[in-house]
């Protein structure tokens, strides 16, 4: 596959892992081609499929990356890990369910041609910015608010925040 991000793009080896949860890509592809990462405050631990710890990994994400195939594009949030050397990024099992590739265990080849990805997997729908609400989440009593956005009327200026 290919990984773009702005005017830059380069070939990636993909391993799709039927035990992964989160995309990962490997610590040394973005030191290499000088991917943005975001560092947290706190390590969020990524574990393996012994139950382990990864060491070093879980205190860099990416931000959203292009995913290409021919004329199949995903964007993802990637964890940034040190992953084996034969492998940039891995992709777990519910983005295999949600762009399901023919081909890709029985053959060296990988296609996508099921109407849902041929409809909305292409290069202007992953550019597109949306959003959605869920609205089971709004009735739950145990959610919370994280964050929030806001806007002002800068001509007013007792509509300003204190600093």
């Amino acid at each position: 596959m290919i990984i773009l991000w702005g005017p830059a793009q380069y070939a990636v080896q993909i391993l799709l892992d039927t035990g992964c949860t989160v995309p990962l890509i490997s610590m040394r592809i973005t030191k290499r081609y000088h991917i943005p990462r975001i560092r947290r405050h706190q390590a969020a631990p990524l574990r393996d499929c012994s139950g382990e710890e990864v060491k070093g990994a879980g205190m860099e994400y990416t931000k959203p990356l292009l995913l290409q195939h021919w004329k199949h594009y995903s964007q993802e949030v990637f964890q940034v890990a040190p992953l084996e050397p034969e492998v940039d990024i891995f992709l777990p099992f519910w983005w295999s369910a949600k762009h399901p590739p023919q081909g890709a265990w029985d053959s060296k080849e990988l296609w996508f041609s099921i109407p849902s990805c041929l409809e909305k997997c292409t290069q202007f729908n992953t550019t597109e910015f949306s959003l959605s609400l869920d609205e089971t989440v709004t009735l739950d009593p145990k959610a919370r608010v994280i964050g929030y956005v806001s806007a002002i009327d800068q001509k007013d200026p007792s509509d300003q925040v204190p600093e």
